[in-house]
Order: structure tokens, then C-alpha cells, then sequence
């Protein structure tokens, strides 16, 4: 059988869709997983290829509605990489009795699709994972809740979102899904060794985590072991917002673009302070496209948790990129980035030591969120 996809995602439908157990996910030389069939089990049925997201794409719809929202809870809220609208969603959909698919990182820092059914569950998947996530056997369990009658909701990347619904195959009353404003995906072997490369240079191992913290406002400010820093001064952060280590299929997405495969889409409302100066906080704003009326009825439900301003597509889309068309590939850069990733020492020795931040990076490290707001206004 030819592969199944030239762009594989590493979404795991097909895996889960094959009745003969002939599809695995093996990671490959950069550390991505990818679907590999095994020829001795395979029947050549053709399933794989006909729902895989990537061959036949699913149906995804323009937004009906935008909005830059700031949810009330002020806890809550701190702890959301922005204006926490996934948090607002995700509480009130579990105090419903609902269940909650998202992502949390593991004891080993894989960052994996987990389900939430409590509060206490929720907190570890909130905030921003900038690696891929695996999605595991996510599917499978979305489905038997789905045939339980259980509400679920679903959060991921558009990519994960096309890969259930390629999986599911036909729409469910009691399924929300909720995808993100990505811009790409960097390789879990990648992180890792950037979490291992953390712990050697603080001298033991990394227990915390959090790309989105906000000691110092709304913004990209990473933490660690109580340390915080701006990510313009980070090797793996920095190369990552420039798009340098992304999946090859991300360069090439089908879910950068206006039509979006969520009821609902969420992100970080970037230029609010240019589109909507007055509702700028440096607690952090989302923006909230409401795609479906699935979406707009649960909009209409929960929004009442939130500060929120109608907004349009054109305002969110000017400061975010990737609702329009997928990052642009760097040929020079992305073409070596991984080269000799899984050699001992490679992350401190090649990686890092390969990253030399700017003067006005530094600065950015040391400057507040008030001050740098400030200045744009000025």
C-alpha cells in the first residue's frame, strides 16, 4: 500500500479507524509521529486513505460571529495563557456534568489529549502547549461518550479537530469542538530535550512549566522553577514563534485559513490594543469566532462569563496570521534545524549555543507589559 497521506499530521484517525490493527504511529528522524502501515496486516480496505483529514478534507465554516472577550474570573484567569475563553467554556461545561478533552503534560513531559471530568482535572490543561500534543486514544474515548449520551467537548489544533471529525464520520448533538489559532507545531523530541537542557542548567530536574505566565502581564513571558523570562532570549521559544521547527505538514495546513473546523475558534486577541484600545487589559484578552450554531448557542449560554466587545474577522485576522494562510516555510533555516537531534549533548551544544538574542531581545526580557503597551500607544 502507498502511504496514506504525503502530509501526515500525526492526527492518529486512521490508526484508530483500522479494524485490522495495521496502522501504528512510529516517531521519525525529528521526532514526529507518523502513521506507518504494517503491509502483513493490511487488506488494502482503502478506509485510510478515503477519511484521512489530510486527502479529503472535512466540512469548516466561516465565522458568524467575533468577539474579544475577558473572562470575569479573575483566578481563573491569571492561570489562562489569554483572555481565558477555553476556561470559561471548559468550568461551565463540566459543572454541567459534561467531560473535557485537552491537553496536559505528563511525568515525562509528553503533553497528551487527557479528559477532564472535575474542576481539579481542568486546571492542568489549561494555559498554552507550544509542542504537538498526542491525541492517543482520544478518539475512541470521545466516541463512547458520545454513545453514552455524555456532552463532550473537544479542544485542539484545527488539524486534531479535522481528524476527529474524519474519525467520527457524521456530527453529534452533544459534541463541541473547539480549535485553536496555531501557527504550527514543534517535535516532542525537541521539547524534551529542551526540558532536560532547562534542568542541567538550573541544576536539577525541571517539575514546573508554563510557556504563558503572567507574573508580568498578558504576553509571552515563559516560567520555570519560579524563574521568568521573555521568550525572545529562549533558543527553543524563540525559534518556535519564528516558525523555524514546525511539522512539515503545518507549512502547508488546511486549517489556516477564514473557513475553520470548530464550532468554536480561540486564540489570543494580539493588537487589541490598536482594534479595541479601550477593552485592552493586561490580565489578557481572547478572541472568540463562533462558526457553527452549535457554537452560538453555547456562545450564547456561557458568554455571560465574560467582558466582551463584538468584534470583526478583519480586526483578529490582522494581528493573526494564521487565520489566513499557514506560516511561511524558512528553506534555509528549517531545512537543518533537526540535524543531529537525536545525538547526546545536541540541544546545549548545537541548538542552544547556536542562539546569540538581540540587544533589543535582552531589553524586551527585563520590560514589563505595562511599559511595552505604553510604548505602542505612544
Amino acid at each position: 500500500m502507498e502511504k496514506i497521506t504525503e502530509l501526515c499530521t500525526g492526527c492518529r484517525a486512521c490508526e484508530q479507524l483500522c479494524g485490522k490493527k495495521a496502522i501504528s504511529m512510529v516517531e521519525n528522524q525529528e521526532g514526529f509521529l507518523t502513521a506507518v502501515v504494517n503491509q502483513d496486516l493490511c487488506v488494502d480496505c482503502g478506509l485510510c486513505k478515503k477519511r484521512c483529514p489530510q486527502n479529503a478534507e472535512i466540512v469548516k465554516l466561516p465565522a458568524k460571529k467575533v468577539f474579544a472577550a475577558r473572562l470575569k474570573d479573575d483566578k481563573i484567569l491569571y492561570k489562562s495563557a489569554s483572555g481565558g475563553a477555553f476556561a470559561g467554556i471548559a468550568k461551565a461545561w463540566i459543572e454541567e456534568g459534561g467531560v473535557v478533552f485537552g491537553v496536559a503534560y505528563d511525568k515525562d513531559w509528553n503533553a497528551k489529549h487527557i479528559c477532564a471530568s472535575s474542576l481539579a482535572e481542568l486546571e492542568p490543561i489549561l494555559s498554552s502547549k507550544y509542542v504537538q500534543a498526542d491525541t492517543c486514544q482520544s478518539y475512541n474515548e470521545v466516541k463512547q461518550y458520545l454513545y453514552d449520551g455524555k456532552k463532550v467537548l473537544f479542544s485542539g489544533t484545527g488539524c486534531q479537530i479535522g481528524g476527529l471529525k474524519a474519525f467520527l464520520k457524521k456530527d453529534y448533538a452533544n459534541l463541541l469542538t473547539v480549535d485553536l489559532i496555531c501557527h504550527g507545531v514543534a517535535s516532542p523530541l525537541l521539547f524534551k530535550k529542551y526540558i532536560e537542557w532547562l534542568g542541567f542548567q538550573s541544576g536539577s530536574p525541571i517539575l514546573e512549566y508554563d510557556f504563558r505566565d503572567k507574573r508580568n502581564g498578558w504576553g509571552l513571558g515563559y516560567k520555570y522553577k519560579y524563574k521568568y523570562k521573555s521568550c525572545t532570549v529562549d533558543p527553543y521559544f524563540f525559534r518556535f514563534l519564528e516558525g523555524y521547527t514546525y511539522r512539515e505538514s503545518c507549512f502547508r495546513c488546511h486549517y489556516c485559513k477564514p473557513d475553520r473546523a470548530g464550532d468554536i475558534t480561540i486564540g489570543d486577541y494580539w493588537g487589541i490594543e490598536k482594534e479595541h484600545p479601550a477593552f485592552f487589559n493586561t490580565k489578557g484578552v481572547s478572541c472568540v469566532l463562533v462558526n457553527t450554531d452549535k457554537g452560538e448557542e453555547v456562545w450564547n449560554k456561557y458568554g455571560g462569563q465574560f467582558y466582551t466587545l463584538e468584534s470583526t474577522f478583519d480586526q483578529v485576522a490582522r494581528h493573526n496570521g494564521n487565520l489566513l494562510h499557514p506560516t511561511v516555510r524558512n528553506n534555509r533555516v528549517r531545512e537543518h534545524i533537526y540535524d543531529g537531534i537525536r545525538e547526546p549533548g545536541w540541544f546545549g551544544n548545537v541548538f542552544a549555543a547556536s542562539f546569540h538574542p538581540s540587544w533589543k531581545a535582552r531589553v524586551k526580557n527585563i520590560v514589563p507589559s505595562w511599559v511595552k503597551y505604553w510604548i505602542k500607544k505612544l
